[in-house]
C-alpha cells in the first residue's frame, strides 16, 4: 500500500511535510479534517487525529493497512498512539463528521473546500489553501473568513509570514472578484502576488 504514498507524493517531492510543519509551529492543533485527500499521508505525520475525505473505495484498504499504520508510526512528530480515519463520500454533500469539530481543514487541489466544509470546522479554527482550483479565492471573499498569513515553499522548506497581507488577493486585471466568477472560471484568479498556501481563520 505504501507503493501509492511513494508513487503520488514522494517520488514527485510533493510530500508537503514543511508545510504542515509550518502550520503546527504557529496554530494549536489536533483535529484535522483532509477533503480531497487521496492517499496524500503527510498530516497524520504532524497531527495525532486526521480524518481524510475522497471518493475511492480503494482508499479503505490503503487507511486501514498495517504498512500505512507501521509507516506513521515511524513518521509521526507527537507522543502518543495517531488516529486517522478515512471517510469516503462527497465533500459537497453532508458528511458523517461533527460540526465546529475540527481545528484544521486542509484544502489543496480538490475544489471549493473553504465553502462546503466551513460546517465542521471550529469557530478560530484554521484553513489553508493553495490557489489551484480558486478556493483560496474563494475564502478570500467569504466573510465567515479572516485571512491571517501565507506559507510560502522555498525550494525544500516552507516559510510562515503575516507581513503585507494587504498586497495579497489584488487582481491583475481589472475585475471583480466574485463567487460566480470563482465558480465559473474553477481555478486561481492571477494575482499582482501569490504564496504557495494561504492561511485563514474562521470568525
Amino acid at each position: 500500500m505504501l507503493k501509492i504514498y511513494r508513487r503520488c507524493h514522494l517520488d514527485k517531492g510533493d510530500e508537503r511535510l514543511g508545510l504542515f510543519e509550518q502550520v503546527k509551529a504557529h496554530h494549536t492543533i489536533t483535529n484535522v479534517l483532509y477533503p480531497g485527500s487521496y492517499a496524500h499521508l503527510t498530516p497524520a505525520f504532524i497531527f495525532p487525529v486526521v480524518y481524510f475525505n475522497d471518493t475511492y473505495q480503494k482508499l479503505e484498504k490503503f487507511y486501514e493497512s498495517d504498512e500505512i499504520h507501521d509507516y506513521v508510526l515511524k513518521k509521526k512528530q507527537y507522543p502518543g498512539q495517531p488516529f486517522y480515519k478515512y471517510i469516503k463520500g462527497v465533500f459537497t454533500r453532508p458528511l458523517p463528521l461533527p460540526e465546529k469539530f475540527f481545528d484544521l481543514v486542509i484544502s489543496q487541489y480538490a475544489g471549493f473546500i473553504s465553502r462546503y466544509c466551513k460546517v465542521y470546522l471550529k469557530i478560530g479554527g484554521v484553513l489553508i489553501a493553495n490557489n489551484s482550483h480558486g478556493d483560496a479565492s474563494m475564502a478570500s471573499i467569504d466573510p465567515d473568513y479572516e485571512f491571517i498569513a501565507v506559507i510560502n515553499k522555498h525550494g525544500e522548506s516552507y516559510s510562515y509570514s503575516t507581513s503585507q497581507l494587504e498586497s495579497y488577493f489584488i487582481p491583475k486585471k481589472n475585475i471583480e472578484i466574485t463567487r460566480e466568477l470563482i465558480e465559473k472560471l474553477r481555478r486561481g484568479v492571477g494575482y499582482n502576488r501569490s504564496a504557495s498556501n494561504y492561511v485563514f481563520r474562521l470568525i
